[in-house]
């Protein structure tokens, strides 16, 4: 069930509470997959209650509705691409966004059954009640599986419906594969019957489950009006989770009678001298909201916007005001419960490994010296069945010790600093062997995690790469464009969607000029469509329009001269006075900085995989990512040549295919680890 709470919602799974953070709902028991005595809640679903909405109607009626059906995949609903069980028998619970005006039908999907399997079913549950039970075909690579929902209950705004997997192994093996992963649900999406009822409050705007925002300024949009539109792509995406929303700018005003889509939502931001103030437009084919007033007043709305007076805006047109403080948490000492992995559990056969990520976004800042105090239980050993506990940072085991007869965990392990990642993931496991029947399915064992356990970090200061961002940006960071345009403000928003979508934690923009985001003290994200910003020392140069130069942080610097000039694009990170600094620039032209933010975002996952601190466009060449990082180990010390890296990018190669003619380059730079997509 969801229940208002402020700035976020609770929410009840059986037995189990899930909390929101201060703007989102999230699944107490951490980010991603997470097992718990048999139940699974898998990933965070996108908030119920989000920044301008009210919770729906606690029921829906299908006799009241128009006809559908809208479909929705598993990975806009923050459910990732397929859905996993593990061992002979496991359970997984879901909960369903469903908009005001929906009623969910059906769960469509291909399932995809493990080898070795002589028979097997799914039970489809809701509130402990079987509703149906579905066997699995043995004979099949995959077979195509519709799994009823009409019959699940809808209240504040969700439906939660739990998925039981029962399976038996051919034979008398005993598949080990099974373990870590059974059974498969591949491309599941939700089928909703009825129509989406447009919000008739600013307190209703925002739907549970949101594909597009359309942001409308000006076509030479004030200063005021850029930051609103900064300020409300970070406020709306951070409280989105598994896949937020897609954000553009267009040019006011928005075609009333023109739709944009299901769940897509307008805002039209407008600095003007009447009373600010916050609207719902009428007779709209698209739900569209106006923000109008002066300056100030235009910040105030959106500041206010932040804190839960939203809520309260119960008519289609209201001033909000007051100072809304944004939490950050920003500390060196911070439970399970405050990072959102809350209390992850494992019960399996043979092996129960528990799993939860370490956030940067949601610690607030970039860290190292990451320690984890680790309090819990296990299944104890007994004199027939050993075993082993272990601790791994993504595939590296970093502390084992033998089960004993206490059951209890109460570890303090120390994380290396190179396995560090944007979200680190840990695991715990069980491991036993001994004396078992029928597969060990009788003797099932079981590994829980407090929440009480707890993160110790050291910050670790700027970040000089993409595996830096956001933490390192976060929370105030200062944004600037070249020109007023409304195409560098989309560029910007478009960033900063982008860096957003990295983050449970918000962005907090501040709009300023390239001069003052060049020479402050915060971290910065700066666009400059046509040249690249003077002042800043950048990885990669280009100089009299033929030289493209690369350095190192320690100054060392190789060169790739031309027969004639050259243009490019470029994204990069760097270190500036103890501060992270993005900047997105061309050398003449915009039209190839959007081919390469389009680029960033044409994949899902792109920006998350990225490595290095360049990615590097050339016309009618794929983008290149490149990291002109020293080699970690390579001392000058340990060099005929101090300070350059042994390492050679072949960059030139790459450009040659253009017709362009290669001088040579310094071994300074290497290949990123993210090889770009065609």
């Amino acid at each position: 069930m969801l229940i208002p709470n402020g700035f976020g919602v609770l929410v009840g799974v059986g037995d189990e509470t899930c909390i929101a953070t201060a703007y989102f709902v999230t699944v107490a028991n951490g980010p991603g997959v997470r097992e718990s005595l048999g139940v699974r809640v898998i990933r965070c679903l996108p908030p119920v209650v989000l920044f301008l909405m009210v919770l729906s109607p606690s029921a829906a009626h299908a006799d009241e509705l128009p006809t559908g059906p809208i479909t929705v995949s598993a990975e806009t609903l923050g459910f990732g691409t397929d859905i996993g069980f593990r061992g002979h028998d496991d359970t997984l619970t879901l909960t369903l966004p469903v908009a005001a005006g929906l009623v969910p039908q059906a769960l469509d999907t291909t399932v995809q059954p493990p080898g070795d399997l002589a028979g097997g079913r799914i039970d489809v549950l809701a509130d402990g009640v079987v509703l149906q039970r579905i066997p699995l075909a043995t004979d099949a690579v995959s077979t195509p599986l519709s799994v009823p929902l009409d019959r699940v209950p809808v209240r504040n705004g969700a439906a939660t419906v739990t998925l039981h997997t029962v399976l038996r192994p051919a034979g008398e093996i005993c598949p080990t594969d099974w373990t870590g992963r059974a059974l498969t649900l591949l491309d599941t999406r939700i089928r909703y019957a009825g129509t989406p009822r447009d919000p008739a409050t600013v307190a209703e705007f925002l739907p549970p489950i949101l594909d597009r925002v359309e942001l409308y300024l000006p076509e030479q949009p004030t200063v005021a009006e850029s930051a609103a539109a900064a300020s409300l792509t970070t406020a709306i995406g951070s409280r989105y989770a598994g896949r937020a929303p897609e954000f553009v700018v267009l040019p006011s005003p928005p075609a009333a009678t023109v739709g944009g889509g299901t769940f897509t939502r307008r805002i039209v931001v407008d600095e003007n001298d009447a009373p600010a103030r916050i609207r719902v437009l009428p007779a709209q084919a698209t739900p569209t909201l106006e923000l109008t007033g002066p300056a100030a007043g235009l910040a105030e709305q959106v500041r206010a916007l932040r804190s839960d007076l939203s809520t309260l805006a119960v008519q289609e047109t209201a001033t909000l005001g007051g100072v809304a403080a944004v939490p950050q948490l920003a500390s060196d000492d911070l439970t399970f419960d405050a990072l959102g992995i809350g209390t992850p559990s494992a019960t399996a056969v043979g092996v129960a490994t528990v799993e939860f990520g370490v956030d940067q976004s949601r610690i607030g800042r970039r860290v190292h010296d990451v320690r984890l105090d680790l309090s819990g239980v296990y299944t104890p050993a007994t004199s027939v069945r050993t075993g082993i506990v272990t601790v791994s940072v993504g595939d590296r085991v970093v502390d084992s010790w033998p089960a004993d007869a206490s059951g209890v965990i109460d570890r303090t392990v120390a994380v290396p600093d190179d396995l560090l990642t944007r979200v680190t993931p840990v695991s715990v496991s069980l491991q036993t062997s001994g004396g078992t029947s029928r597969c060990g399915i009788e003797q099932p064992v079981t590994v829980r995690l407090d929440s009480a356990s707890r993160v110790h970090t050291a910050a670790a200061g700027t970040g000089t790469d993409f595996a830096a961002l956001p933490q390192s940006l976060l929370p105030d960071v200062q944004v600037a464009t070249a020109t007023a345009s409304l195409a560098d403000t989309a560029r910007a928003v478009g960033l900063l969607a982008d860096l957003q979508a990295l983050s449970a934690a918000p962005l907090i923009p501040e709009w300023v000029s390239v001069d003052a985001a060049v020479t402050g003290d915060k971290p910065a994200v700066i666009v400059q469509a046509e040249a690249p910003p003077t002042g800043l020392d950048l990885p990669l140069t280009l100089t009299g329009g033929r030289t493209l130069t690369l350095s190192d942080p320690n100054g060392d610097a190789g060169t790739v001269t031309f027969p004639a000039d050259l243009d490019f694009a470029s994204v990069q990170v760097l270190e500036d006075r103890g501060r992270t600094v993005l900047v997105a620039s061309a050398t003449s032209t915009a039209a190839e900085l959007d081919r390469t933010l389009a680029w960033l975002r044409a994949e899902p996952g792109r920006w998350a995989g990225l490595a290095g601190d360049i990615v590097f466009t050339t016309p009618d060449r794929d983008p290149v990512v490149l990291s002109a990082a020293s080699t970690p180990g390579t001392e000058a010390a340990d060099s005929d040549d101090a300070g350059t890296v042994t390492q050679v990018l072949t960059i030139g190669g790459v450009l040659a295919a253009a017709g362009l003619l290669v001088a040579g380059i310094v071994a300074v730079v290497r290949r990123g680890r993210h090889t770009p997509g065609t």
